[in-house]
């Protein structure tokens, strides 16, 4: 069955909830702004305070700070003055950091041809699943992805080495993206955890062919030195279909 087109008035309702998120997140970061600053802390409550101040009624204030880390770019205005992200900075604190370069990775995944791997989620637990990173995730487990990509069994390589991969996680929406922020911040918690071991940080995102890509990045806790180390591109198909890899090759042989 297709999928029910969102109603007019919640798609209004979304885009008014994010002008309002601009108009408070603009407000706080104008209340710190210094020239020269590259860091500047502020509190939680500080949004709630702003909202109040202007009559806007937002349900979930942490909200804000989501967005802005994951979901789309800060306004316009704010990121004229250069290239900042939020941050954790303490509980119920946060702080707005100027990066060298911009918050979120720009990945050209439609470059990397997709690696076809047989679908070994059960067909009833696959019609369960969402548009959601546990759903995302889920597909990731039951096909081994993570095995894959990096050649390891649970973690372990064929020399009994005992790898930490922790895994960023992104949804289908486009507007979900990869920070910078999030991801070196994974890099550094599992560095204070897991000292020990070799360390292999990851980030899955589906994208919207259906095609799950994966991204390992170095474990670097800042921002503006994290890198990337490889990325590939998986294609799930059921047994008895055609690959649009074996269509290409059967093209050329006749």
């Amino acid at each position: 069955m297709p999928k029910k087109k969102p109603a007019r008035k919640a798609v209004q309702a979304k885009i008014r909830d994010l002008s309002q998120y601009d108009e408070v997140i603009l407000e706080v970061f104008l209340r710190h702004y210094q020239e020269g600053a590259d860091r500047l802390v502020f509190q939680k409550d500080e949004l709630a305070e702003t909202c109040r101040e202007h009559g806007i009624i937002v349900r979930n204030t942490p909200d804000i700070i989501y967005t802005y880390r994951s979901r789309r770019n800060l306004p316009a205005r704010i990121l004229a003055t250069g290239h900042w992200a939020i941050e954790p900075a303490g509980r119920g604190t946060y702080a707005f950091r100027l990066l060298q370069n911009t918050p979120h990775f720009d990945i050209p995944f439609s470059d990397y041809a997709p690696v076809d791997i047989y679908n070994a989620i059960p067909e009833v637990v696959e019609g369960l699943l969402r548009q959601d990173e546990q759903s995302l995730l889920t597909l990731v487990l039951y096909n081994r992805l993570v095995d894959i990509f990096t050649g390891l069994y649970v973690g372990v390589d064929k020399t009994g080495m005992l790898s930490v991969i922790p895994i960023e996680a992104k949804s289908q929406a486009e507007s979900e993206m990869i920070g910078r922020i999030q991801v070196s911040q994974m890099a550094k918690l599992v560095r204070q955890d897991f000292a020990d071991l070799r360390r292999r940080v990851l980030a899955i995102k589906i994208l919207a062919d259906g095609t799950i890509a994966v991204v390992e990045f170095d474990d670097n806790t800042e921002p503006d030195e994290l890198g990337i180390v490889s990325v590939s591109r998986f294609r799930l198909i059921r047994r008895g279909t055609t690959s649009h890899a074996s269509q290409a090759k059967q093209q050329v042989s006749t």
